[in-house]
Order: C-alpha cells, then structure tokens, then sequence
C-alpha cells in the first residue's frame, strides 16, 4: 500500500467510523422508542420490527469492528494486505471498501464456501 495515501484512508476510515457510531445510537434510540410504546395491535408487527433493530445493529456492530481491525492494521503496518494469501489487496477495492481484509480472489472463495 502506499504510504502517502494512508492519511487518506486512516480520514475515510475514521469518517465512517463515526457514522456508523453515529447510526448505532440512533438505532438504539429509535428501538428503545419501541420496546416503550405498548400501543402495538399486531403483536407479530411489533416482533418483526424488533428484529429488524436487531438485524441492522448486528450488521452496524459487524462493519465497525471490521473498520476497527482496518485501523488496527494500519498501525502495524499490515493494511493493503490480504489476510489470506498476503498479496496486495486491490487499490480499486480499497477505494471502494477501505476496511478490506481479503483480496476480491479471497474474498470470492469465501463467499463461495459460505452455507
């Protein structure tokens, strides 16, 4: 990776980071709203909505902590690489997805074995 885009990538990551901080709050606030409500008709409406907030605060907790392990990396000096075959990770990809692990090869196979 190279060294002079890495303040960049350490503002993206870190700008993300903090929307997804962000959001996470705004989740928990907007679920709290509803476990309070009890003007629920339709008790499977009101599940569904439940694990709904419980989905996306999975899928928000997921993605933070793979932009903290990208940062992680960035200080030991191990981002831009693959975890798996530890070739450089793809510039485009990291453009597009700063928080990377996994070359687009890797990642494929991955996804691939995945039920």
């Amino acid at each position: 990776m190279n060294a002079t885009n890495m303040p960049e990538r350490v503002s993206q990551l870190q700008k993300r980071k903090e929307k997804v901080a962000s959001t996470l709050q705004h989740l928990a606030g907007e679920q709290a709203e509803l476990e309070k409500s009890s003007d629920w008709i339709d008790r499977a409406a009101y599940e569904s909505r439940i694990q709904m907030f419980e989905r996306l605060n999975e899928w928000y907790l997921h993605e933070l902590r793979e932009i903290e392990d990208a940062l992680d990396r960035i200080s030991g000096d191990k981002y831009g690489r693959c975890l798996a075959c530890h070739n450089s990770i793809e510039t485009s990809r990291l453009d597009f997805f700063p928080q990377a692990a996994f070359c687009s090869a890797c990642q494929a196979m991955r996804e691939a074995l995945e039920p």
